[in-house]
């Protein structure tokens, strides 16, 4: 019985790679991210002013460092938002790439670690203005054939 266990995963793996190689499958996915805990849903975000950030990454596929993009857009994101390199095009303001290291790995500089701070941009948005704050994780070297997945957090914030 093992063996055909054993049969069915290698002919799916050879399989799945050919059909990649091939052109004919794009692995992708846009999944629900991690939490974003600070900026609060809600919080007021005051343009030229400091606010905290504090995200829980996800980490889907346990890889030994978390690629993060912040943004902040005038609609709430959807998965169609994200590129196929993970990014969002339409985002009113991004604040950059930032990477987390994970299970004790030493930090890189570039990108570099998310501060614990951003400054509100100045935006041409009226005050009062319900934006999103938003984040793309990058979930890379998937199982099993080491495709790159994307998760999605966002939440609403008050611009005034």
């Amino acid at each position: 019985m093992r063996f055909f266990k054993d049969l069915a995963f290698a002919l799916a793996i050879l399989l799945g790679s050919t059909l990649v190689q091939a052109g004919a499958i794009v692995s992708r996915a846009v999944l629900r991210g991690g939490t974003i805990s600070q900026p609060t849903s809600g919080a007021t975000l005051t343009p030229g002013q400091e606010f905290t950030f504090q995200y829980l990454r996800t980490n889907f596929c346990n890889t030994g460092y978390s690629k993060i993009s912040v943004y902040l857009l005038a609609t709430q994101p959807t998965a169609s938002d994200v590129s196929a390199s993970g990014t969002i095009d339409n985002a009113l303001f991004s604040f950059g790439d930032f990477l987390y290291a994970n299970f004790g790995l030493p930090p890189m500089t570039t990108p570099p670690p998310p501060p614990a701070t951003f400054t509100a941009p100045i935006l041409s948005e009226q005050d009062g203005s319900e934006l999103y704050f938003a984040i793309v994780e990058s979930y890379r070297s998937c199982p099993p054939d080491g495709h790159t997945d994307f998760g999605l957090s966002s939440i609403p914030v008050q611009y005034a």
